[in-house]
């Protein structure tokens, strides 16, 4: 298996692969898993120095093997970011394709220390976690105001209103030019009051 320029990502296939629905994620966006595979004889310090930056910057899953990798399940999509030499990296690569067919294999792949090192720090400079410009975070489009503005122009122009609709439920109040009637007493009874009493008001 033939793993390409070093430093590009490219997909982990197996004979199978096309059979299956899921396919890699893409290496300009984040996925739901991003593991670190640091291959098996190289020292600690291919972690703690070479990739210190990288992983600080990044803080992907550190592993040696493929196990908990294959216990990701299906739907999710996996890229593994591998640091190993030349020699052994199409071994990775097939094992990879065998065990993950629908995960994203990215080599970091130098026989240097030192130039393993500094291509980390470079993708952790660049914010580029797999080699490539990720794709800007799409925003949310603005919601549209329902009152786009005032209702008084800059020019003083008002809008018209619209006429008042219905009935009117209330009673009107008689208009000044018609007064109300004062209330009529009744004639007058001669020897008796004007106002009745019902009785004397001494009593007895």
């Amino acid at each position: 298996m033939n793993v390409g320029d070093v430093g590009q990502p490219y997909f982990a296939r197996s004979s199978s692969y096309g059979m299956m629905g899921d396919m890699p994620p893409s290496p300009d966006s984040l996925p739901n898993y991003h593991f670190l595979l640091i291959a098996s004889g190289l020292g600690a310090e291919w972690l703690f120095d070479a990739g210190r930056a990288y992983w600080t910057r990044f803080r992907p899953i550190v592993v040696s093997d493929l196990e908990l990798v294959r216990l990701i399940p299906k739907g999710y999509t996996i890229i593994v970011t591998l640091v190993a030499r030349r020699d052994t990296a199409s071994q990775w690569g097939v094992w990879l394709a065998q065990n993950v067919p629908d995960a994203l294999l990215d080599p970091v792949v130098y026989d240097a220390f030192e130039d393993t090192r500094n291509a980390l720090n470079q993708r952790a400079q660049m914010y580029q976690p797999f080699g490539v410009a990720l794709k800007p975070t799409p925003t949310p489009e603005v919601p549209v105001s329902p009152t786009p503005g005032s209702l008084i122009s800059a020019d003083g122009f008002v809008p018209p209103t619209r006429a008042a609709g219905g009935f009117i439920t209330q009673t009107p109040t008689p208009s000044a030019a018609e007064p109300t009637a004062a209330p009529t007493l009744p004639p007058e009874t001669p020897g008796q009051p004007i106002y009745p009493t019902p009785g004397p008001i001494t009593g007895g």
